[in-house]
């Protein structure tokens, strides 16, 4: 801001002299900074309109004692920044900035740092995500504010940053860009790389300014790209092998290397072939997905990204409403039907193979007969005996002749029958007549109990495990955080159902109760997910269910600051578009599981018809037509 100044001179027609001169001088300084200023807003302005049109709404950041004009179609939002404010009210204005929509913003030199150093906490703490960021500071970058700006942490996750370095005394302007580098063994180096300068003369013409902003660089120079992960195939396994001979290699400690295997893990494995990045893993234990409790605590891989020290993570990672608010989620990489594993049928007990002739209604109505027959002919015959035997010469009838003779007409047997009564001849030619069918019915149906097994009763829908009264298990309570929210009264029941053990309990589990369901994952392309405790012994007892608790959508989720997330979606899309996914699918399943394991479930429910009953043809007659002939 120029000032005039006040300088003694003597009086009289010299000291005039000198006076007027001095104030001329003045004038024309104040005159070439207004036109330099006007020329640099004209160039900002057609910078913004290039390159920031299609963004939502860009945000002006900036002190009171800089001056920036736009003239930009787009909303914009602008933040005036005290000096005397703290950076926690300053970081404020910035989340609700962000969340009103801004993608862009344009920086002076006293708001650029405060604004780095609230970067990443302020877009952590927002809602609103966008993948295209712009960033347009107009600062004289003076050589120590250069260093600075090398050295802060920020810069690793800016990459389209535009920088107008202005220079008014000598009424130029040059831009500047970020590169970054990667330096072993974890050193991140930030370079500034000028594009372009030019004088700023009158009548200013604005340039072309098409190739001005730096784009997403394609070339990321071995940066780091730090993953989150835990076993699961076949959407992640990851294998120690010696040092230098893996694909990948540990976050720490950094003298390990890793092979990475699985769908998801050959996803990022190809973008960083693609974009030449160095994957470098942190492995978790079985299980640990992680969570967001509601005091703002975490666990498991969720807290890795919560933290910065990871940029994303996969494995079966779902939509999880809780996980919602701290991390950003990308375009889908594949659907998951989530299900329940269920013990098979057992064979009947052979004790109860002559019950199983009848079902539980029949027999009651042959016990209610049976005991009506018994009634009726104990009552008949002793009526008999008290005519045909008055003086009581016989023996008298008993209750257990009646119940043998009902027994021996049931049995298809002989029985005593007297004619000398007509009644009774009626009566007992009604009860063999009943016993005779009540016989030949039970012997049809016993054989074709011997000849084909009878099984449990199969559990194959929801329903059936609801009606079964059987309890779900699994290693983490992260499976039913879709089913939180749910008001399905069958939900609810089955929400309730769910419960919580450790790996190597679960194992015990598989291998000695037969009342539980272990709920599991099944691939977009039909691949069963499986934890270790569904081993060799457990897919020959367990089956799925013919259908589906619910599906989900597998995404891998980022940190909100992550910068190359717009070319991880596109990155995703081209592979489902062309079906690649598959191909990875089906080839890691069967290098990470075998195909034995996946063999018995997915035949789990298919019938091995050798040992059905066969219907009768022609061809089974024809040894006894040659033997005849």
């Amino acid at each position: 801001m120029n000032t005039w100044l006040s300088v003694p001179v003597e009086s009289g027609i010299k000291g005039a002299t000198v006076s007027v001169a001095f104030e001329v001088t003045v004038m024309d300084s104040l005159l070439s900074s207004l036109e330099f200023t006007s020329a640099l807003h004209l160039l900002l302005n057609t910078v913004l309109v290039t390159h920031l049109s299609e963004h939502h709404s860009v945000c002006v950041i900036r002190g009171h004692q800089d001056d920036i004009r736009l003239n930009f179609s787009r909303p914009t939002v602008n933040l005036l920044v005290d000096a005397s404010s703290s950076l926690d009210a300053f970081s404020y204005h910035v989340v609700q900035a962000i969340d009103a929509g801004c993608e862009g913003f344009v920086l002076t030199e006293s708001t650029l740092f405060p604004f780095l150093d609230t970067f990443r906490s302020a877009h952590e703490a927002a809602s609103f995500r966008a993948s295209n960021k712009r960033i347009i500071v107009v600062t004289p970058l003076e050589p120590s504010d250069r260093h600075r700006l090398k050295n802060h942490e920020t810069m690793e996750v800016i990459y389209t940053i535009l920088f107008l370095v202005t220079n008014a005394t000598e009424r130029t302007v040059e831009l500047y860009r970020t590169e970054i580098f990667f330096a072993e063994p974890r050193a991140t180096l930030v370079e500034l790389v000028r594009m372009d300068s030019f004088i700023i003369e009158e009548p200013f013409s604005p340039p072309n300014v098409s190739g001005f902003f730096p784009v997403k660089s394609t070339n990321l120079r071995g940066q780091r790209l730090r993953l989150a992960t835990l076993p699961y195939p076949p959407f992640a396994v990851v294998k120690e092998v010696p040092l230098g001979t893996g694909n990948a290699r540990s976050v720490r400690p950094s003298n390990h290397s890793y092979q990475a295997d699985g769908a998801e893990l050959l996803m990022l494995l190809e973008f960083c072939d693609r974009y030449n990045c160095t994957l470098e893993i942190e492995v978790f234990p079985e299980g640990a997905w992680g969570s967001v409790y509601p005091n703002g605590s975490s666990d498991g891989m969720v807290e890795s990204i919560i933290a910065r020290q990871t940029d994303v993570t996969v494995a079966a990672v779902y939509q999880w409403y809780n996980w919602y608010d701290h991390v950003w989620y990308s375009v889908y990489t594949g659907r998951s039907g989530v299900s329940l594993f269920v013990p098979r049928p057992r064979l009947l007990p052979h004790w109860q193979t002559p019950f199983l002739a009848f079902p539980l209604s029949l027999w009651l109505m042959v016990s209610v007969s049976f005991c009506a027959g018994t009634t009726a002919v104990f009552v008949t015959e002793r009526f008999r005996h008290r005519i045909r035997y008055p003086d009581g010469s016989r023996q008298r009838y008993r209750l257990l002749d009646a119940i043998f003779f009902m027994v021996s007409l049931y049995v298809e047997q002989s029985a005593p029958l007297h004619n000398d009564m007509i009644a009774g001849t009626m009566l007992l030619s009604f009860l063999l007549f009943g016993g005779f069918m009540v016989g030949n019915s039970y012997a049809g149906a016993l054989s074709s109990v011997m000849t084909v097994p009878r099984y449990e009763k199969s559990i194959d829908t929801r329903a059936d495990f609801l009606a079964a009264g059987m309890k779900f298990v699994g290693s983490t309570p992260v499976w039913i955080f879709t089913l939180s929210l749910s008001v399905q009264p069958d939900i609810i029941k089955l929400r309730n159902s769910y419960e919580v053990y450790d790996i190597s309990t679960l194992a015990k589990f598989v291998h000695t109760r037969n009342d539980l369901g272990y709920i599991h994952e099944r691939m977009q392309y039909g691949s069963f997910c499986l934890e270790s405790f569904i081993d060799l012994y457990g897919s020959r007892h367990l089956q799925p269910l013919k259908q589906e608790v619910f599906f989900e959508i597998s995404i891998t989720a980022c940190s909100k600051t992550w910068p190359m997330k717009g070319l991880y979606d596109d990155l995703v899309l081209r592979v489902q578009q062309t079906g690649i996914f598959r191909t990875w699918e089906q080839g890691s399943t069967f290098r990470t599981m075998g195909q034995e394991i996946q063999r018995n479930l997915a035949d789990a429910r298919v019938h091995d018809f050798d040992n059905d009953p066969v219907k009768l043809e022609m061809a089974h007659f024809l040894g006894v037509f040659l033997f005849s002939s």
